[in-house]
This record gives structure tokens, C-alpha cells and sequence, in this order.
């Protein structure tokens, strides 16, 4: 070399400038991407959940019967309307006397929410003079509804005995049920022996 001095001069390239719109493309680009891997992680732990249906039925309810102070199924409940022990005196009273009226209500759907019991007489006739009286006391556990007295002479051989029963239940042991008291009202000029005999009373648990 000669020790000459040599300057390269680079005036003459051509340099492309910055582009602010493809930065911010490549911007969007890359955040894009990073929230697709977000969520693809984040559907992996998504699925640490299961769904499944409880199907419940529950059934409606409307049961009845009559047993006596032991629990027993009851029998033929007797009454002896006795002639007085002197002449010239009247037939006196005799004592009433109890059974029991066990139910379970369980309600559904209108119209079947609200119950009601009935009493009537399908077979035999009530004796002439002789009044019948069944008088209910509620026991029990839940809406058990509202008694009411059903009077049974001559022609007069059915009644409502409990209105407004929903869901609710009397129990089933000796004791248990709505207390039901049987008391009979006469005078002895109404009196006619030869009309003596047995009736059939039923009860009938049934919507309102």
C-alpha cells in the first residue's frame, strides 16, 4: 500500500423508512397469539365440571280408615238405648262413645291441593226417634283441616265431616287420628224398637 487515505462514502443507499402502521400490525398480531394460547390453556382446566339431571317424583296421597282406641281395625260400634228401671220414667241418656279417623294427605295440583272426608250411610237406615251425632277433634301433623259435626236422623244420611285437609298426616297407633265421638239424642215418644238394626257408615276422603 501506498499510504493513501481511502474514504468510502455510503450517501448514495437508499434506506427504507419505519413503517408505525406494520408495527402496530405485528403488534396486534403477537397479543392474537398470546391470548390464543391463554385459552387453549385455559381449556384444558375447564373441564374439571359435569352436569346431571335429579328427576323427583313424589306421590299424591289421600288415605283413610277407622280404627279403634287400640289401633285395631274398628267393628261394629254398639249402642243399647235402654227402657228405665221404674214405670212412668223416660228412656234415659246413654254414654257417647269414640273411634278413630287416621288419614295421610299428601296434595298435588290444583285441583287436587285441598281434601275433604265425607261420611255417609250405605246400608241400613237409622232407627225412628234416634238422632246420630259425630263429633271430630283434629290430631295429627300438618294442614289437617277444619271438623265439623255430622248429625245423622230419618232422611239425613250423609255429611261433611273435615274440610281444608292439604298435606298431613294423623299417625297410626293406638290414640292416634282425629278423635271421632258418636253420641246419640232421643226422646221416648219418638222411640219405635221395632225400627233396631245396623247401619253401615262410610268415609270417603276426596278433593274438595
Amino acid at each position: 500500500m501506498d499510504g493513501t487515505l481511502v474514504l468510502c462514502s455510503c450517501f448514495g443507499q437508499k434506506h427504507e423508512p419505519l413503517n408505525p402502521f406494520s408495527m402496530q400490525h405485528n403488534t396486534v398480531k403477537n397479543a392474537l397469539f398470546a391470548a390464543t394460547l391463554l385459552a387453549t390453556a385455559s381449556a384444558g382446566y375447564a373441564q374439571n365440571t359435569s352436569n346431571h339431571d335429579v328427576n323427583f317424583t313424589i306421590d299424591e296421597a289421600a288415605m283413610v280408615r277407622v280404627v279403634d282406641a287400640a289401633g285395631g281395625p274398628s267393628t261394629t260400634l254398639p249402642f243399647h238405648v235402654q227402657a228405665p228401671s221404674v214405670a212412668g220414667q223416660a228412656f234415659p241418656a246413654i254414654p257417647s262413645q269414640n273411634l278413630y279417623l287416621q288419614y295421610t294427605s299428601v296434595k298435588g295440583a290444583s285441583p287436587d291441593n285441598v281434601r275433604q272426608v265425607d261420611v255417609e250411610v250405605v246400608g241400613g237406615a237409622m232407627p225412628a226417634g234416634i238422632q246420630m251425632t259425630i263429633t271430630p277433634s283434629l290430631n295429627g301433623t300438618g294442614t289437617l283441616g277444619n271438623g265439623t259435626p255430622v248429625s245423622f236422623a230419618g232422611s239425613a244420611v250423609s255429611g261433611t265431616l273435615i274440610t281444608d285437609i292439604q298435606s298431613a298426616y294423623t299417625g297410626d297407633g293406638a290414640g292416634d287420628g282425629a278423635l271421632l265421638n258418636y253420641s246419640l239424642n232421643y226422646a221416648t215418644q219418638n222411640l219405635d224398637a221395632a225400627t233396631s238394626g245396623i247401619i253401615t257408615l262410610r268415609y270417603t276422603i276426596s278433593n274438595n
